[in-house]
């Protein structure tokens, strides 16, 4: 028999790296009005994050009511299992028909939204990370973070130009997407879009009256004609797949510059199409086909933005912007199609708006930054605080089309703060002989690399954020380091040193804590690792090229930062000192309470109080009952 309570609906809508200070900044100046709505009639506190302190980490201990040891996302990156080869965190990867990949999660607890469905309610969950591939649920899932293009990345982009000098790499060696236009005879120009695997289709370019047009494979006409900072919107191409026929990706095009000597031209990453995606992006199936016929198509990676184009120097930060709100606007819509249209119980909604802009804006508005020039200020300074009054209007719409019987939860799932300097950590490790490079060291004057290790001479190596995996004899493919007393012996030296680090243009400790694998894996670090977690200080973040295994050469060990990411979360920091946020209100939720020691593994357990569901015993997190308006 169904009670008040378990009639009630929730809503969360998960604002990624929204930062409580900032928050409650934007609050008491007023400019935030939906979320002070929200926060006058209900409870806003900090929320304990993970460790490390990740989207995926994290949304999985939101999404399950456990902590990374038990779920089993640990990171982004994540050194393999018995081998020396760094893997993707969020799931693993087989070879499957027509040697296409094919995705298993790594996620070993059951969601909250299967929680439900086991008790017959109903939830939705749309572009939460950590849900692809997405998991069959009563109602559906849109895949979230992980959701690869149409090539199986998490989106590559491309900038295609008629200056053959244009630099292809990165001052850190990284690889650019950039493709040279070949004439083919006054005002025109060929190249390819990449599909899957080595499929390809010819692009055909041609200028005519001040505007481009594209022509894409063997089409007799043009599929778009673009002037000077104009984007196309969403075109199908086509890609031959074994077994399955046509399959069509989804980009866009903007026209960078355009005149009789230059032409450039950006086109985002290649999706999958929601009608006919090439890998899993909904379940049921059919549910990003309803929401295309529906919407019309829409973005379906799962990192919409396209964060690497603006931090590679492939996209001015006005393209970025542009093409980031694009996608939040399609999804927003998506949302507010599910809220209005569909039955549910339970409907969460990610952005990662707060978190992308945090990232790659911070120094805009931070004087005390490497990156902060006053040019820059004027231009963007106030992007940080558009994306948190973007996020508030998305929250005074969709409050807009619930009831009062309904909860909502506005919730991240870590904070943001600068990052001031950049550290390398396995440079440090080589320096104080713990690691080998394979490879000469990069120049001082030339591009920097990751250089390949010598493991049969290496004791110790990070992988991901931060993680540093000892070479274990017996563990490891040509483990040197003997088991037991040697082990601990090592680890004890390795953080003892770690701690003492000083940050040679400042003085200051560069590390606040280091923490052993098992206090934050359990038992199962000493078989997989990692074996040391340092945790660095405020202000200190990894600096690029070593999250792969690999030793960057040609820089300080300790330097200032003065590259696009800008801002940061993942550090690695303490979960304390990068806190997310839970704002709650609507029936059943208590007014103006400040809840104490608050985490982001107690907020499934509380929905589960919150719609008359108990809370199954695989849940670590607790119900938070200071929350709540008194025994229903």
């Amino acid at each position: 028999m169904h009670t008040k309570a378990n009639r009630r609906k929730t809503l969360v809508i998960g604002a990624d790296g929204a930062d409580p200070i900032i928050l409650r900044r934007l609050l008491e100046a007023g400019k935030l009005p939906h979320l002070a709505r929200l926060a006058s009639m209900g409870s806003f506190c900090s929320l304990e994050t993970t460790f490390p302190p990740v989207s995926p980490v994290a949304w999985g201990s939101f999404l399950t009511g456990v902590s990374p040891a038990r779920h089993g996302i640990r990171d982004f990156v994540t050194k393999a299992a018995q081998t020396y080869r760094p893997t993707i965190g969020l799931f693993d990867i087989s070879v499957g028909v027509a040697g296409l990949p094919v995705y298993t999660s790594r996620r070993r607890a059951p969601t909250l939204a299967q929680v439900l469905g086991d008790n017959g309610r109903v939830s939705f969950l749309l572009r939460v990370p950590g849900t692809f591939p997405p998991d069959p649920v009563p109602g559906g899932t849109l895949a979230g973070l992980g959701m690869p293009d149409l090539r199986g990345s998490f989106g590559t982009a491309a900038l295609y130009t008629t200056n053959s000098d244009r630099e292809r790499a990165t001052p850190s060696g990284e690889e650019l997407p950039i493709h040279i236009l070949k004439p083919d005879g006054v005002g025109t120009w060929h190249s390819i879009v990449e599909g899957p695997g080595q499929e390809m289709v010819t692009m055909r370019c041609r200028v005519t009256d001040g505007r481009l047009s594209i022509t894409l494979g063997e089409a007799p006409r043009p599929a778009v004609v673009l002037r000077p900072g104009e984007w196309s919107g969403w075109l199908r191409v086509p890609f031959p797949v074994a077994g399955r026929g046509d399959v069509p990706g989804l980009c866009r095009f903007r026209v960078i510059a355009l005149n009789a000597n230059r032409v450039e031209l950006y086109r985002t990453p290649v999706q999958c199409a929601p009608e006919a995606p090439l890998f899993p992006l909904s379940e049921p199936a059919a549910f990003a086909a309803e929401l295309a016929a529906r919407l019309g198509p829409f973005t379906t990676l799962g990192l919409p933005a396209d964060e690497a184009g603006l931090r590679q120097g492939l996209i001015e930060p006005e393209v970025f912007l542009e093409d980031a709100y694009h996608g939040w606007e399609e999804q927003a819509a998506i949302v507010e199609t599910v809220v209005k249209e569909r039955d549910w119980d339970l409907c969460v909604a990610h952005f990662f708006t707060v978190d992308n802009i945090q990232h790659l804006f911070w120094h805009y508005q931070d004087e005390q930054h490497p990156a902060f020039t006053w040019e820059g200020a004027q231009r963007f300074g106030g992007e940080l605080e558009r994306a948190y009054r973007w996020i508030d209007a998305q929250v005074g719409r969709l409050l807009n089309l619930v009831d009062e019987d309904t909860v909502v939860i506005v919730l991240s799932d870590h904070g943001g703060t600068p990052i001031y300097r950049h550290v390398y950590l396995n440079a440090w490790l080589q320096s104080q002989g713990y690691l080998q490079a394979a490879d000469p060291p990069s120049p001082p004057t030339g591009p920097r690399k990751g250089s390949r290790v010598a493991w049969e001479r290496t004791r110790a190596c990070m992988f991901g954020t931060g993680g540093i995996w000892l070479n274990v004899r017996g563990r490891e493919p040509r483990g040197i380091v003997t088991p037991g007393p040697e082990y601990e012996a090592l680890r004890q030296r390795i953080s003892d040193e770690l701690l003492a680090w000083r940050d040679p243009e400042t003085g200051q400790p560069v590390v606040k804590a280091v923490v052993r694998g098992e206090e934050v894996y359990g038992e199962s670090a000493r078989v997989e690792g990692p074996d040391l977690i340092p945790a660095l200080h405020l202000g200190y973040g990894l600096g690029r090229g070593e999250s792969l295994g690999r030793v960057v050469s040609g820089a300080p060990l300790v330097e200032a930062n003065r590259s696009q990411w800008s801002g940061g979360h993942e550090g690695p920091y303490l979960p304390g000192d990068v806190p997310g946020v839970l704002l709650a209100a609507g029936q059943g939720i208590a007014q103006g309470v400040e809840v104490e020691g608050a985490r982001i593994i107690d907020v499934a357990p509380t929905i589960l109080h919150l719609l008359g569901e108990s809370v199954p015993p695989i849940m670590e997190g607790r119900v938070l009952t200071r929350l709540l308006a008194g025994d229903e």
